[in-house]
């Protein structure tokens, strides 16, 4: 059995990255070969892996610092690399991870890679999914939703309805915990550009656990900002939170806003809370995407900073 993609990556980077961006694909249809879906107790690793790279189209390699760190996924890269030079054709699809200095020192580490387009992994798997259907030559997600050009299969210009999309329980599940990655990831860029940006100015980012951080702005060596984002609480599950002030990480009773996600019967996305007056300053119409979102909780937290 053929696969669309095979996922070459370092085993640190599997619940953060590999495990979500295999569940994307796979609602979008794409098959993926991932060494924790097909080596099962006693089989030869080696075999395993050999066959995967020879049965999969493309293989998406997951350059981060823990891949560098490792010898068996660099051991799968020079093998793939090895049939992209005997072939001639592409194989390889970089996903390249960390922050700025971090990916550059991970490309220069690979000469071979370093004519390639790659994609910089900012927990962004829409895109990473829209870009992957491109390659394959198939339907992305605005034409699967009638949101494309109208059909002319038969030669005729016929516009296609809308048809409004049902969402199940898990779909929301795993939207939810994807729009996590992406605000966990942009509070984590955002400290580290104020840290860059402002001599005055030192960051903290705490992970409480996978589905909780805390963010500490110190401004002279004084807490100027400090806030909780986490998913779920107090009779929440479908929500992101976000409290501010005074605080413990244990207890998620309380709240300053909370994005709820919701659907239009085309996409998913969430929906802000009227507890923010500020909001109304840049309010968008419609639902909030994972990185507006981000942007949103971000704003708010550091808009009243200085």
């Amino acid at each position: 059995m053929t696969r669309d993609v095979f996922l070459c990556h370092a085993s640190e980077d599997k619940d953060e990255i590999v495990r979500p961006l295999v569940e994307a694909c796979n609602q979008a249809d794409i098959s993926c070969w991932y060494d924790e879906a097909e080596i099962h107790w006693g089989d030869s690793i080696t075999h395993k892996v050999s066959e995967g790279l020879s049965m999969s189209q493309y293989v998406i390699v997951v350059l981060s610092p823990s891949f560098v760190a490792k010898n068996w996924p660099e051991r799968e890269l020079l093998a793939i690399l090895n049939q992209e030079a005997s072939s001639g054709a592409v194989k390889i699809l970089p996903l390249v991870v960390g922050r700025k200095q971090e990916q550059q020192e991970i490309l220069e580490r690979y000469p071979l890679l370093n004519d390639k387009q790659y994609l910089p992994w900012d927990g962004n798997l829409r895109r990473i999914v829209e870009v992957l259907q491109r390659r394959l030559g198939r339907t992305g997600f605005e034409a699967a939703t009638g949101d494309g050009p109208p059909s002319k299969g038969l030669g005729l210009h016929i516009p296609l309805p809308k048809l409004k999309k049902q969402f199940s329980q898990r779909d929301k599940d795993l939207f939810l915990r994807n729009a996590f990655t992406v605000v966990r990831r942009y509070f984590q860029n955002g400290l580290e550009e104020l840290d860059r940006q402002y001599q005055e100015v030192e960051t903290d980012f705490q992970d409480v656990h996978n589905l909780k951080f805390v963010a500490t702005i110190y401004v002279r060596g004084e807490v100027g900002k400090r806030c909780k984002v986490w998913i779920g609480g107090y009779g929440r599950s479908d929500a992101i939170l976000f409290h501010e002030g005074q605080f413990t990480n244990d207890s998620d009773n309380a709240w300053n806003d909370m994005l709820s996600v919701a659907d239009n019967a085309e996409q998913l996305g969430f929906e802000p809370s009227d507890m923010w007056h500020g909001r109304s300053r840049g309010k968008r119409e419609g639902l909030l995407s994972e990185e507006q979102a981000a942007e949103h909780l971000w704003t708010r937290f550091t808009e009243s900073l200085g």
